[in-house]
């Protein structure tokens, strides 16, 4: 008799876009050897933490929609680890806090986070025979001009903006080690034409990606899919 699936950690991340010399790039970070992720690079993001559901957060966090908690905690990570506060007056620098200083910090100052800046691509949610798993959403935010980025040393070791073709170039020669979801959005961005094609790419999915990988009777994991290409 099979052991029950666990339940899967809801989590987010943030891919961000900046405007560059071929069509865009892309904040990719490097995370410490330790941990269930260590030395992936990925893009920034981690676990929904009870401060993102509380009603602190509501009141910093524009919009209300079924998955505040998840934008909450996307834009205090991405905030965390490359200090890239994302409110509705623009992407500014972040100081070095963390969870509740940080919202604090965003009430004090009185900031409201830009929670409808961030366009959902995709939901991933780990298979059930894993041991460990995330259900995880994956947003898109386009920054026109991002300040420096002033990484989370605890958690980083190093980041880059770079274009999509560059990072799966480094992923082919072993140089970046990366996990499947990530693959697969640089693989989509691979084919976007430009910032505004991949935020109306995701605008057009509706909701529609939702991926929960499975595996084939041959043990290879049957196929996903990302936001469908753009018509503009």
């Amino acid at each position: 008799m099979g052991l029950s699936p666990v339940d899967p950690d809801p989590a987010a991340s943030v891919i961000v876009l900046r405007p560059g010399q071929e069509r865009f790039e892309i904040l990719m970070v490097h995370r410490h050897s330790r941990g269930f992720f260590g030395s992936l690079v990925v893009f920034p993001g981690g676990g929904v933490d009870p401060i993102d559901r509380s009603d602190l957060a509501a009141t910093l966090v524009d919009g209300v929609s079924d998955d505040h908690g998840y934008r909450s905690a996307a834009l205090r990570e991405l905030a965390e680890e490359t200090g890239l506060l994302v409110t509705t007056g623009g992407v500014r620098e972040s100081p070095d806090l963390r969870g509740d200083e940080l919202f604090e910090y965003v009430s004090g100052a009185d900031i409201v986070l830009a929670g409808e800046s961030l366009v959902l691509v995709s939901r991933w949610v780990t298979p059930e025979f894993a041991p460990r798993r995330f259900d995880t959403r994956f947003y898109l935010l386009a920054a026109e001009e991002p300040p420096s980025v002033r990484l989370d040393a605890e958690e980083l070791v190093d980041y880059a903006w770079v274009t999509p073709e560059a990072a799966l170039d480094r992923y082919e020669i072993g140089e970046w080690p990366m996990f499947s979801p990530t693959l697969a959005h640089l693989h989509w961005l691979s084919r976007r034409s430009s910032i505004s094609d991949a935020v109306a790419s995701a605008r057009g999915a509706d909701g529609r990606t939702l991926n929960e990988p499975t595996r084939a009777d041959d043990g290879a994991l049957i196929a996903i899919h990302l936001p469908l290409e753009s018509t503009q």
